[in-house]
């Protein structure tokens, strides 16, 4: 049987959830891509503002929105804001009005999940003494992401956070279910481009030439081994190449050629093995072609280890609050980034997976597909789920 504390958080939670499914679909409509968040961050100052919760801006589009009940520890609870260039085809009566931008990752559940959380932890100020930030970190989907910029500004500090909260709707659990897991749980990234330069010319006289596409064909094809045949099959890590550019016409051999390019891992030994071999492929065919090669590479996010102390509370949470079959451990990381690994180079913390699928309103595609729904009753359980965990460390 639930604790007093616990029936309390439900009671509040249920009731909120009118609010709760209000902003989510508000905020679902006016989707916005990294640093143009602005609509976005006025609809949520109006909810913290209308619910008597201080708040100030802060990098741009981002807010801080802070709960002080008392001398004690501070905890942070995170969110998401910005959308993706993805066109929605959905059926929602409430879909995007911004042709090509979606919350296809489901940062709108992410928003009113954590705004609600503060809702709640604003009417249960006697029930902790401490403080609670909400952290609204714009540009999570474009690195290197929002999370970096918000800790140079000191969101971390006065006063120091003592531990982070994160979650991401998860289309793989169902709705009612919480995936926790300690350790990796999401990959460190490294994204790359690269040019390969040679002499471009007639189509029909190639011996005239030093042709940079079949050069390109061969470091693409060549890429794919450094998985395959330099990594051990139980170690998970990607290397994949997502976009090529060269040519202008089907008679001209063009004297570039580029490639665009990621590679995932889940610590920061193998990201840098990947990076060696990436270099030694694609010098060595370029060279082997007659053509040379430049590698940029763009600022990534690091990998993303949860810490256990930080689960405790996570877990605690969803047991006391929704019992065991409501908790879920995901049999492997996911290979996607998540910036919210920078706030953990820094403060204790753990992001746990809400889930969202619900085969009966069609809640069962992927994150970043045209098609994502994800069942908004899982806000309710996010948000209560927060709300107890951070209680929970606050009091302990």
């Amino acid at each position: 049987m639930a604790n007093p504390l616990s029936e309390k958080i439900l009671a509040s939670a249920r009731e909120a959830a009118g609010l709760s499914v209000a902003l989510r679909r508000q905020l679902h409509q006016i989707p916005e891509t990294a640093w143009e968040e602005k609509r976005t961050s006025a609809i949520l100052k109006d909810f913290l503002k209308t619910h008597g919760i201080p708040f100030k801006s802060i990098v741009d589009t981002g807010i801080i929105g802070e709960i002080r009940s008392g001398k004690g520890k501070c905890v942070a609870i995170r969110t998401d804001i910005d959308a993706l260039p993805v066109t929605e085809e959905t059926d929602y009566t409430f879909k995007s009005i911004h042709p090509g931008r979606m919350h296809a990752c489901g940062h709108d559940i992410h928003m009113a999940t954590v705004s609600t959380a503060g809702l709640l932890l604003m009417q249960m100020q006697s029930e902790f003494a401490g403080t609670v930030k909400l952290l609204y970190q714009p540009s999570e989907e474009n690195p290197p992401g929002g999370a970096i910029a918000m800790v140079k500004s000191g969101v971390l500090e006065n006063p120091q956070v003592d531990m982070i909260f994160g979650l991401h709707v998860w289309p793989t659990i169902n709705t009612g279910q919480i995936g926790i897991k300690d350790g990796a749980l999401c990959a460190g990234v490294l994204d790359f481009d690269v040019e390969i330069l040679g002499k471009g010319g007639h189509g029909a006289y190639p011996q005239d030439t030093v042709d940079p596409i079949v050069c390109a064909a061969q470091v693409v094809s060549s890429l794919q081994t450094i998985v395959s045949r330099n990594i051990n099959p139980f170690e998970p890590a990607a290397v994949t190449i997502g976009k090529i550019d060269g040519g202008t016409t089907r008679n001209v051999i063009p004297p570039i050629c580029r490639l665009s390019g990621t590679a995932r891992a889940q610590n920061e030994k193998m990201l840098k093995h990947l990076r060696r071999r990436i270099e030694t492929v694609v010098y060595n065919v370029a060279k082997s072609h007659g053509c040379k090669a430049k590698i940029t590479y763009l600022e990534g996010y690091p990998p993303l280890a949860n810490v256990p102390a930080a689960n405790k509370y996570l877990s605690k949470a969803c047991l006391d609050l929704y019992g065991k079959k409501a908790m879920v451990s995901p049999p492997h990381p996911s290979m996607g980034g998540e910036d919210f690994a920078y706030f953990l180079k820094y403060v204790p913390g753990a992001m746990f997976l809400l889930g969202t699928r619900n085969p009966k309103i069609g809640a069962i595609h992927g994150l970043h597909h045209p098609k994502f729904k994800a069942d908004e009753n899982a806000i309710t359980i996010g948000a209560a789920v927060l709300t107890k965990a951070v209680i929970d460390f606050l009091n302990e």
